[in-house]
C-alpha cells in the first residue's frame, strides 16, 4: 500500500507580485527579504523571480515572488505575471507623491483586472528612513487603503525596517483567505484521487501475483 498522501509536507504555494513605479525599491525589498541585499540594484527589465519558504503559524508557506518592471514600456508584459497571483504588494516611494498617485491611477486597476479573483492587496510606503522628505499625507494613504480593502505599512529596504513583518503579515492573511482554502481543498482532492488510484493499481498487481 502506498504512503498516505496526507502525511506529506508539501508547502502551500503563494504567488506574490510586487508592483509600482521604477525606483520605488521593489527589487531592494525582495533582496532584503531573501538576504541578498544590494544597495546598487538596477531597474528590473521585464520581471524576475525568486522564492522563500516560510513557517507561518506552523504551516509551510512558499512565497513565489515576482518582481515586475516599473517602466511604462514594460507594462504590457507585466500583465502576464499578474495571472494566478494571490498577493499583490503595491509599493510607492514616500518622498515621491507621483509614485503613490500611480498606484491609484494605474497599478491597482491593472492588477485587479489581470490577477486572481480575491487577490490580496497590500500597500507599502518605502524609504521611511527619508521621512523628513515625505510628500504623501499618511491620512490619504489610510483613506485609499480603506477604499480598496487593503492593509498598509511603512518600510525601509535600505535599513531593513519592517520587511520580514510585511511578509509574515501577508502570509497570515493569505492562510485565512478563501483563495488558500480553495487551493487546499483542490490539493486534498487530487491527493485523495491519487491515493485511491495507487491503491487500486496495487490491488490489481496483487491479484496477478496470486
Amino acid at each position: 500500500m502506498k504512503e498516505d498522501p496526507f502525511n506529506t509536507k508539501d508547502p502551500i504555494r503563494c504567488k506574490t507580485i510586487i508592483v509600482g513605479d521604477s525606483g520605488v525599491g521593489k527589487t531592494t525589498i525582495i533582496g532584503r527579504y531573501i538576504n541578498k541585499f544590494n544597495s546598487n540594484e538596477k531597474s528590473t527589465i521585464g520581471a524576475s523571480f525568486t522564492n522563500k519558504l516560510e513557517n507561518v503559524n506552523g504551516k509551510q508557506l512558499l512565497f513565489e515572488i515576482w518582481d515586475t518592471a516599473g517602466q511604462e514600456r514594460f507594462r504590457s508584459i507585466n500583465n502576464i505575471f499578474y495571472q494566478d497571483a494571490y498577493i499583490c504588494i503595491m509599493v510607492y516611494d514616500i518622498t515621491n507623491r507621483k509614485t503613490f498617485e500611480n498606484l491609484k491611477e494605474y497599478w491597482y486597476n491593472a492588477v485587479k483586472e489581470g490577477g486572481s479573483e480575491g487577490i490580496i492587496f497590500h500597500v507599502a510606503g518605502n524609504k521611511i528612513d527619508l521621512f523628513e522628505d515625505e510628500e504623501v499625507d499618511r491620512n490619504q494613504v489610510k483613506e485609499y487603503c480603506e477604499s480598496i480593502d487593503a492593509e498598509y505599512n511603512f518600510i525601509s529596504a535600505t535599513e531593513n525596517t519592517y520587511i520580514d513583518e510585511l511578509f509574515k503579515t501577508l502570509g497570515e492573511k493569505f492562510l485565512k483567505s478563501d483563495i488558500c482554502k480553495n487551493l487546499e481543498q483542490n490539493k486534498s482532492k487530487k491527493k485523495t484521487e491519487k491515493f485511491a488510484l495507487d491503491n487500486e493499481e496495487d490491488g490489481e498487481k496483487n491479484k496477478k501475483k496470486k
